[in-house]
């Protein structure tokens, strides 16, 4: 939690002198512990009769309430509903809360984001590796503080500035390394942030201790910080279209189910259950982090991974497969360290690696997608256990979750076409080889039912469905044809697999960072992990078989 610097005075707008008074009003609680009628009085030198209708005006509309017992006043619940309102209807901070903890948690200090209200900047919003604390963020001005500097950096080159030669030489060196670093007191790093037209609307910033941080760690930071700002960049085009994001109504029937105290995924995505240790396995794709969940015992973790990484697939050993914005890599658990193995995209740095799908002789199929989730730039490949690639749909937009029939002659996976809002369940049939012959359209998402989003195949082929948007899972047949629809406690469900002993638990994760503006308080369970007993087993996961050097 931050709180902007009390020291700032303001000019009084002529004819506006009771609006002035009430609003002066409202910083002087919002900056205080609660105070009683007197001290009011006393600090803002008004007399008996008029803070008395001001206090009533505010408090006939809950921005000021009163404590009968202490004889206090203190901000409203209303003025607490329009903050929180407006912090979850930002795009921007929406767009930045992943980065900003992940930044905080590796670097150890707080991580904010910062924004320009005409020549200043001022703390939106921030993320404290020792959770939720009470800080003082003073506004600062654009040219001369360090945020302020990067979001001048993030315009364009020709954009029209009468900057001093020193200013231009911070900024120009900026532009170069991509954040600026200024070692003086407070050390302090920031990076631009850019919605999806390329316009600068924040900066991500973090200070440090003289003392104890080296020019060169400085420096580190900064290349650490100029990432997430890149990916933040990246979210806030798609966090922004999330306010067209249409949720269909809440399923009147009653869930059955459980939901795990796993804490809230910003996007979890692509549960695998592994028998071997009895956990299953997950992603939180902008954390981003490796979940899990002993089912037995209950205890669930994470841990931080390189990147962005929204694919995960078991192989034939115990180590995992990771597939991301750095290509494919193996995760060891046990040593969390993680080795890269290739990026058949290396050259294509705007787009990721997405969901892990494997068939039954053991290939990996993955898609891409671009960061921006804008331009129809995915392609979907096949990857051998020698890591040879094959392409085997080229421009598409966002495939993913791909399944398979048992006996292998059908594909099954989702295209999203974030221009449309709009996604598709497709049908392949294969030929001997396994590449497509021919491609049916099974499911068409809608705003009364939802998007179909990710996939998993029961044990009599019945194609499982998780419907963003449309607080449900759904069972199809071969066909198309809906079987069972399971109603969920959150709108965004985002993948799904079978798991437990018995293979009888369908595990689901979920999303609250892409909910649109005002669901958080809606639905309060979102992100988190929910377990159903739909009366149906899964099957095992394939894993992925590599060919060791």
């Amino acid at each position: 939690m931050q709180i902007e610097d009390s020291s700032e005075t303001f000019d009084d707008v002529p004819g506006a002198q009771s609006l002035t008074r009430g609003i002066d009003l409202l910083l002087l609680l919002g900056r205080s512990s609660p105070l009683t009628f007197r001290q009011i009085q006393d600090q803002l030198d008004l007399s008996k009769g008029s803070l008395h209708r001001l206090l009533s005006a505010l408090r006939s509309r809950r921005l000021v309430r009163y404590d009968r017992d202490t004889r206090r006043y203190a901000i409203g619940a209303t003025v607490m509903s329009l903050a929180r309102g407006a912090l979850d209807r930002d795009a921007t901070v929406r767009a930045c809360q992943a980065e900003m903890s992940r930044v905080s948690q590796l670097l150890k200090v707080p991580c904010c984001l910062y924004v320009s209200d005409d020549d200043a900047v001022f703390v939106l919003d921030t993320a404290d590796p020792v959770g939720r604390t009470v800080r003082v963020w003073p506004r600062l001005t654009l040219e001369a503080s360090t945020p302020g500097q990067a979001m001048l950096a993030g315009r364009p080159a020709g954009h029209k500035n009468e900057w001093s030669p020193d200013l231009q030489r911070v900024i120009s060196k900026a532009r170069a390394l991509g954040y600026v670093a200024d070692a003086g007191e407070p050390l302090a790093v920031a990076a631009a942030v850019l919605d999806g037209e390329g316009t600068v609307v924040g900066a991500l910033c973090c200070q440090f201790d003289a003392a104890g941080t080296r020019p060169d760690k400085l420096h580190e930071a900064g290349q650490m910080i100029r990432e997430a700002a890149r990916r933040a960049s990246h979210h806030v085009g798609v966090t922004q279209r999330l306010n067209d994001q249409v949720i269909a109504p809440r399923p009147k029937a009653r869930f059955k189910g459980q939901v795990h105290d796993t804490g809230r995924d910003y996007v979890g995505e692509s549960p695998s259950w592994c028998a071997r240790r009895g956990r299953l396995w997950w992603l939180d794709v902008l954390a981003p982090a490796l979940r899990w969940l002993d089912v037995e015992t209950g205890r669930s973790g994470r841990s931080l991974l390189d990147g962005l990484t929204g694919g995960l697939a078991l192989t034939t050993d115990d180590a995992l497969l990771l597939t991301g914005e750095n290509g494919l890599s193996l995760y060891d658990p046990a040593t969390g360290r993680q080795t890269p193995l290739v990026d058949p995209e290396a050259h294509r740095p705007e787009n990721r690696f997405n969901t892990v799908g494997v068939d039954p002789k053991l290939r990996m199929w993955t898609g891409t997608m671009p960061l921006d989730n804008l331009e129809k730039s995915g392609t979907l490949y096949r990857i051998n256990p020698d890591l040879s690639t094959e392409i085997i749909l080229p421009e598409i937009y966002l495939p993913k979750n791909t399944v398979f029939s048992r006996d292998g002659r059908h594909a099954y996976l989702t295209e999203q076409d974030p221009t449309r809002g709009r996604a598709v369940l497709v049908a392949y049939a294969l030929d001997d080889d396994g590449l497509p012959l021919a491609r049916r359209e099974l499911l068409h998402g809608s705003d009364a039912r939802g998007q179909p989003a990710g996939l998993t195949i029961d044990a009599e082929d019945c194609i499982w469905v998780a419907m963003r948007g449309g607080w449900s899972v759904i069972r199809l047949d071969t066909e198309g044809n809906e079987l069972a629809h399971h109603p969920l406690p959150v709108p965004m469900p985002t993948a799904l697999t079978f798991g437990g002993a018995d293979l009888a638990s369908l595990y689901v994760t979920s999303t609250y960072l892409r909910l649109p503006p005002g669901y958080n308080d809606i639905a309060p369970l979102s992100g988190r992990l929910i377990e159903l007993r739909p009366g149906v087993t899964g099957r095992a996961p394939l894993r992925v078989k590599l060919e060791q050097p």
